[in-house]
């Protein structure tokens, strides 16, 4: 059985696999970790990604017995990276980059979670990743509203809204939402623009916020969930 352990800025996201995947959970609190441990404790392998190395610590007595991986820009990654200074970069883009790997062509994924990353993983055989983007996430910019608007009020980010607002409320939501799309697809062109990419090419949307996407963001191909974890996997299975 293989654990996988992505600790994010926001939530921690565990999943265990074992020729299919039979348990997914995401937390935040040490205490609740407590509650869970006990399962992944059954797990031969262990795979840990940390963008938060403070909480990094929390999984450490899971090294006693078993494999155990923190993943690093040293990692067995099956891509080059090109881009400058490796070891600052985050281990889940380099584990959503790994997650696409066997796609043909250029792949482009849209993380979107506290901040939205864009990622491109292009090459023929050999493939590379070059580099990518790092936005503010569209929590932290609805969150940034809030504080200095002085007369707005919070709104239900979960409701349908038109572009064109009928009144504060909508045209909140669509300012958040549609706005959110709109950077995403701006962004993916850019990308396309920059880089000569075939108009085939597949973009891939993960993360918490990438559920704002669907209906608004016009580039999006695939939505994957596990994305990140997919990656962590990959490199599990090669330990």
């Amino acid at each position: 059985m293989i654990a996988l352990i992505d600790i994010g800025n926001t939530r921690i996201k565990a999943a265990l696999f074992k020729d299919q995947w039979i348990k997914d959970c995401e937390f935040s609190t040490l205490e609740e970790w407590a509650l869970l441990k006990s399962e992944f404790t059954k797990a031969e392998t262990v795979v840990i990604g940390s963008v938060v190395p403070e909480k990094t610590d929390w999984f450490q007595d899971l090294k006693d017995g078993r494999t155990f991986h923190e993943l690093s820009h040293q990692s067995p990654w099956s891509f080059q990276i090109e881009v400058e200074n490796p070891q600052t970069l985050g281990v889940d883009r380099l584990a959503n980059m790994e997650a696409v790997v066997g796609y043909e062509g250029a792949v482009i994924v849209v993380d979107a979670g506290t901040a939205t990353k864009f990622d491109l993983l292009e090459g023929v055989g050999k493939k590379t990743f070059p580099g990518g983007a790092i936005a503010p996430g569209v929590q932290i910019s609805y969150e940034a509203l809030m504080i200095r608007g002085a007369q707005l009020k919070p709104v239900d980010l979960e409701k349908h809204s038109p572009v064109v607002g009928y009144n504060t409320e909508t045209a909140i939501r669509s300012g958040v939402l549609h706005g959110f799309a709109a950077q995403v697809d701006g962004m993916v062109a850019r990308f396309f623009e920059e880089r000569g990419l075939p108009a085939g090419t597949t973009v891939i949307a993960t993360g918490g916020n990438s559920k704002y996407l669907p209906g608004r963001a016009r580039f999006i191909r695939e939505y994957r969930k596990r994305l990140t974890l997919e990656g962590m996997l990959g490199i599990a299975k090669k330990l």
